[in-house]
């Protein structure tokens, strides 16, 4: 069974659910820095948050966009990329620096659809079918197996070193002009590890 994101309306700023460009939220009293790439410096974009099933938390997902390929952001490890954890209790929006590149140029939600196909790609291709809709309309899949490009980069997590849990794959965006970059064509893969410290981490492939 899989579980496809499909593009809808953006929900308000608030709303503790799946939602693409924006500002980040954070719970009220939490401080919070905004992640700076790790190669370049700067600022990185905000992409966009996920819910985690079943979880009072949701993943805000960062990408440097400032000088695109130079600083590894497909990586899960060499910090040109961020995820987030936060909880989902009294949430307050935070501002984006004044300098880089730092907000999608659109802003938009997802609802999820229960498809009875066994693999995202054909799960994908046949709600475009069914509905006369845009493949572009699928965003992604939540939870179920990722479908790789090229190959498993499932990462560690960082704390309890075994391999994270398959949370989200993403594509790229409903619209060309306002997508997320993922070399072109490509999607991202998030993870998370429900130890101690709840992380995540994400990569991407094309």
């Amino acid at each position: 069974m899989v579980h496809l994101l499909i593009a809808d309306s953006a929900p308000t700023a608030l709303t503790p659910t799946h939602r693409f460009g924006g500002s980040p939220v954070v719970p009220n009293g939490v401080d919070f820095t905004w992640p700076l790439c790790q190669t370049c410096g700067g600022a990185m974009q905000f992409l966009g948050r996920l819910r985690i099933p079943e979880t009072p938390k949701l993943v805000l997902l960062f990408m440097c966009q400032n000088d695109p390929g130079a600083c590894e952001e497909w990586d899960a490890e060499a910090g040109g990329n961020c995820a987030v954890v936060v909880e989902t209790d009294g949430l307050r929006g935070v501002q984006s620096p004044p300098a880089g590149v730092t907000v999608l140029d659109a802003e938009y939600g997802a609802c999820e659809i229960e498809s009875p196909f066994e693999d995202y790609d054909s799960a994908r291709e046949a709600w475009s079918e069914q509905t006369g809709r845009k493949s572009r309309e699928v965003l992604g899949q939540i939870r179920g197996n990722p479908a790789w490009i090229q190959g498993d980069e499932t990462p560690n997590c960082a704390h309890c070193e075994r391999p994270m849990s398959f949370l989200a794959q993403l594509e790229q965006g409903p619209d060309w002009k306002t997508e997320m970059n993922f070399g072109g064509g490509g999607c991202a893969y998030v993870f998370d590890c429900a130890c101690a410290t709840h992380s995540a981490k994400f990569l991407w492939q094309c």
